[in-house]
């Protein structure tokens, strides 16, 4: 076969330039510190690589969510821990209140103290994470207790059943009598909308009364009535009529109430309400706010308001800062009567504030549960971003001393092709003549 110089130069050329893309490869691969440049140089790194970084991506965002979490589980553990600290204080007054040593003047230093912790307690239930109320659910803008006064009407719905009936004392014809009642959620209660069908439907008949009424906590025999008493926010019945009550009984009331002052717990995070002024209805539930921290994992961190400054807690309070202040004034009672009824009453908080404190420290152990697992979460997400970025560097990454190994050879081919080129294409017919 015939070789022509022009066969001979373009075969040259091929060869020159194949060596010069090779050598481009290598440069381009020592700038950039990649293997390839684009998909199609190599369809499976790219793939690789585009599932590492999706992945990476995932970590990043879990760790900012864990986190997050994080930072509000300890917000709420340290409110916790507030009002724990609350509760333990106001047992030591209940303590000290209870002994018959005490004066007239220590007990208002404790009263006068109570007041100051109530107020404070309530504010823990206001507490906010980056502008947002952390104990009202999916509320986030509306706080758990009132900041300022409200002339909103409510019209409010509790559910209740025989075992919510308590025997209390209460003083009236100048003695002290037993009394069966329930307590409501507020004092200072409207007179109107008062309404249980289930009372009805028993054969009882709500009638309306205040605490300073003679026989506000003295319900006839046989009278088949219910003192609603509006100022203290209580519901009366007669001690035989509601022993006659089935075991089972449940009953739902509604009441109105139209002032609420700063510190009030707010209806819209604690009851079955309608705001009659605004129309807004509200229904109290478990609203979970949950954190996607894992591929699989979610974590509630959210704590209802209603189970760690609940109702009771509230009206407890109130109720021996009242009860205490009114039996003080009350002139018509000898002072040991008086020191009587204190003392008992202050014995009986103990025992509901020992209760307080210990559904608060459960509340706190769960959380530090949920701490130490979002610890171990985070130590987890670290490692596995950490062990996916290797991953990722070995796919995409190239080793430079080997590249640039590869690169000095392919300098060297290049270099040679072209001395060789030289030599070859240098002789021309010109040459022959000569």
């Amino acid at each position: 076969m015939r070789i022509t110089n022009t066969m001979m130069t373009n075969n040259i050329l091929t060869n020159v330039n194949r060596n010069r893309k090779t050598m481009s490869i290598y440069e381009q691969q020592m700038s950039s510190g990649k293997k390839i440049q684009k998909a199609s140089e190599n369809p499976i790194i790219a793939s690789r690589a585009l599932k590492f970084r999706t992945t990476i991506s995932q970590i990043s965002q879990y760790k900012t969510n864990t986190e997050d979490a994080m930072s509000w589980l300890e917000v709420t553990e340290k409110s916790i821990s507030n009002t724990t600290d609350i509760l333990k204080r106001v047992r030591d007054l209940s303590v000290q209140g209870a002994s018959d040593t005490l004066t007239t003047m220590n007990r208002d230093s404790i009263i006068s103290e109570l007041i100051e912790l109530k107020e404070q307690l309530v504010n823990e239930g206001n507490v906010s994470y980056a502008g947002r109320y952390m104990f009202t659910g999916y509320q986030t803008d509306s706080s758990l207790v009132f900041n300022e006064p409200s002339t909103d009407t409510y019209a409010i719905t509790e559910s209740f059943s025989k075992d919510d009936i308590e025997t209390v004392k209460r003083v009236y014809d100048g003695e002290i009598h037993e009394t069966k009642r329930v307590r409501l959620g507020y004092s200072e209660l409207d007179g109107i909308g008062v309404a249980s069908a289930e009372l009805a439907g028993a054969g009882f008949t709500i009638v309306n009364k205040n605490s300073n009424d003679l026989d506000a906590y003295d319900v006839p025999d046989a009278s088949n009535t219910v003192h609603f008493i509006q100022d203290t926010g209580e519901l009366v019945f007669n001690t035989a009529e509601t022993d006659a009550l089935a075991a089972g009984f449940n009953f739902n009331l509604t009441y109105q109430k139209s002032t609420f002052i700063k510190g009030d717990i707010k209806p819209d995070h604690y009851f079955e309400a309608t705001n009659i002024t605004t129309g807004d209805v509200f229904s109290p539930d478990n609203e979970a706010m949950n954190y996607q921290v894992s591929y699989s994992q979610t974590l509630q961190v959210n704590e209802m308001g209603h189970d760690i400054i609940s109702k009771d807690l509230v009206r407890d309070l109130e109720e021996i800062i009242n009860h205490i202040r009114n039996i003080e004034n009350d002139d018509s009672l000898e002072d040991a009567l008086k020191e009587d009824i204190i003392g008992e009453s202050f014995t009986k908080l103990i025992g509901k504030m020992d209760a307080h404190i210990q559904n608060n420290l459960n509340i706190t152990a769960k959380i530090g549960g949920k701490i130490n697992r979002l610890e171990l979460t985070i130590d987890r997400l670290s490692s596995d971003e950490l062990n996916f970025t290797d991953l990722m560097s070995e796919n995409e990454n190239v080793d430079m001393a080997e590249v640039l190994i590869q690169f000095s050879s392919m300098e060297v081919v290049y270099n040679a092709s072209l001395s060789a080129s030289a030599k070859i294409i240098q002789p021309s017919l010109l040459d022959f003549i000569r």
